[in-house]
């Protein structure tokens, strides 16, 4: 759901409640484990806490300083039977960061990279002798450290996409600055450090996923259920009908406007009725939390399939290649893309319509192209419309096939698939409409520029290997972009 500016503020309230919720639980767990003077040490600076591959079984707690995680890469080349040892900077962390989470709570036991105090430091920790504290009232050592779990998960992830961002300015800036075929020759370098950052944030995400998962199926199946569900993601419907659906279930169940919003999130809930029984809906804003952790996990497992799809969007430019499959259909990259970039619409009045799944034909192609074009073209109209200050700002995304007659003596029908993004904004002026696909090309209008970066020249493309066509219509108050890919002969240049 994507509420206006002032729902926003209104339900920003439970949402600090719930992050006071959190913090309350990490500092009864730090009291409860990391306050024993006995289990607190120094460790010099330049000193390793521990080596990669070293047995730990230690969960530590840092008290005061920063500790700096490398890891060791070897690879072997077969040709000149050589091998080559590189160090990666993987994350830094500092007071109130854990340390050894994957290795303590998998059961490994097993380091996955070189722990080494950045500053002197001094570190609280519990061992695999540690026995957990009132377990009646608050479970197992596992299910206590939950919240632990997800604290450290949060923060590296904050880190890496920090480190991500940094590196894909840096990117853009190359662009800008060199020949394409020395963009291809250096992204190489950087889609290499990108990637390994990003394998361990989706390592580290599975690792959680798998945890919670095991723990909620034997805990409560209601909360299972309602757990599974937010990793579906949130509903694709357009803001109006989440907002009609809330209301009538808000009437129709006596459910706060809270519990209602939430609960009009859920993909296709009219059609499930085994939701909407009374026990269902009895338990529901108790452990709406439940929904609400699914849900992030599920937008952070498409942030980092984001993140990577960035990264082969810069080899793209490069003339690197792709990797196409059969069957990918386009709708569910649009919903993909849509959640990607909830946070850019939120304020706007946004519509998306979609046919059925079944009725759109599976084409061949790689889903991180299909989900890179839609972003682009949701962000600059996001931008456009933020930019202008436009009023009463509203974004209408459409997908239908339609049947096309051959020109050739066959006489047979093929179908096109379209994509249109329309936007109440400023408008493209006519006499940019073809340079805007220029990778260098720079305007501004009152602040809003084209063709930076990689946006408008990647989407073109990508729409170019794979036979297809875009249509630009503009005048001030109403822009569309219209994306055309042909169903059949769509094996496209890779």
């Amino acid at each position: 759901m994507l509420p206006r500016h002032g729902q926003h503020q209104r339900e920003k309230r439970p949402m600090i409640i719930e992050q006071e919720e959190f913090q309350k639980k990490l500092k009864r767990i730090n009291l409860a484990y990391f306050s024993d003077p006995d289990r607190i040490i120094t460790i010099s600076r330049g000193n390793s806490v521990v080596r990669q591959g070293e047995q730990n079984k230690r969960l530590y707690l840092i008290l005061s300083g920063s500790v700096v995680s490398y890891r060791h890469v070897v690879k072997e080349d077969p040709e000149t039977a050589s091998t080559s040892h590189k160090i990666y900077k993987a994350f830094r962390a500092g007071p109130g960061d854990y340390l050894g989470v994957q290795s303590f709570f998998s059961g490994w036991f097993r380091s996955s990279s070189d722990l080494i105090a950045e500053t002197d430091l001094e570190l609280a920790y519990i061992d695999t002798a540690t026995p957990a504290v009132d377990v009646e009232h608050y479970g197992t050592l596992l299910e206590q450290f939950v919240p632990a779990i997800v604290h450290e998960l949060a923060a590296r992830n904050t880190r890496v996409f920090d480190r991500t961002a940094e590196k894909e300015e840096a990117l853009r800036m190359l662009h800008r600055s060199e020949m394409a075929a020395t963009l291809g020759q250096l992204s190489a370098g950087i889609a290499h450090e990108l990637n390994n950052s990003l394998g361990v944030l989706s390592r580290k995400t599975d690792f959680v996923l798998e945890t919670l998962d095991n723990m909620f199926r034997q805990e409560n199946a209601f909360r299972y259920t309602l757990y599974n569900k937010g990793l579906e993601g949130a509903s694709s419907a357009s803001t109006s009908e989440q907002r009609r659906l809330a209301r009538q279930f808000e009437k129709n169940y006596g459910l706060s406007q809270d519990v209602a919003k939430a609960l009009a999130l859920i993909p296709d809930i009219q059609n499930q009725p085994e939701l909407l029984n009374k026990p269902f809906l009895s338990q529901l804003e108790q452990n709406l939390p439940y929904w609400e952790l699914g849900h992030d996990l599920h937008d952070m497992k498409l942030a980092v399939r984001h993140a990577t799809a960035i990264v082969r969007s810069v080899r793209l430019l490069g003339g690197g290649n792709t990797r196409r499959e059969e069957g990918v259909n386009v709708t569910d990259s649009l919903t993909e893309a849509v959640a990607l970039v909830k946070s850019s619409l939120r304020g706007v009045d946004f519509e998306m319509i979609l046919p059925p799944r079944d009725s759109v034909p599976g084409i061949f192609a790689d889903m991180t192209e299909l989900v890179q074009i839609w972003i682009n073209l949701l962000q600059n109209a996001c931008d456009a419309l933020k930019i202008e200050n436009t009023p009463n700002p509203s974004i209408h995304v459409e997908c239908r096939v339609e049947k096309i007659s051959s020109k050739d003596q066959t006489s047979h029908t093929t179908r096109e698939i379209l994509v249109s993004v329309t936007d109440n904004g400023p408008g493209v002026p006519k006499d940019l409409h073809e340079k805007i696909f220029r990778p260098n090309f720079t305007t501004k209008k009152k602040g809003l520029s084209f063709g930076l970066g990689l946006g408008l020249t990647i989407v073109r493309r990508i729409v170019d290997s794979y036979g297809g066509r875009i249509r630009l219509e503009s005048v001030p108050g109403h822009t569309v972009f219209t994306i055309v890919i042909p169903t059949i002969n769509n094996h496209g240049k890779n």
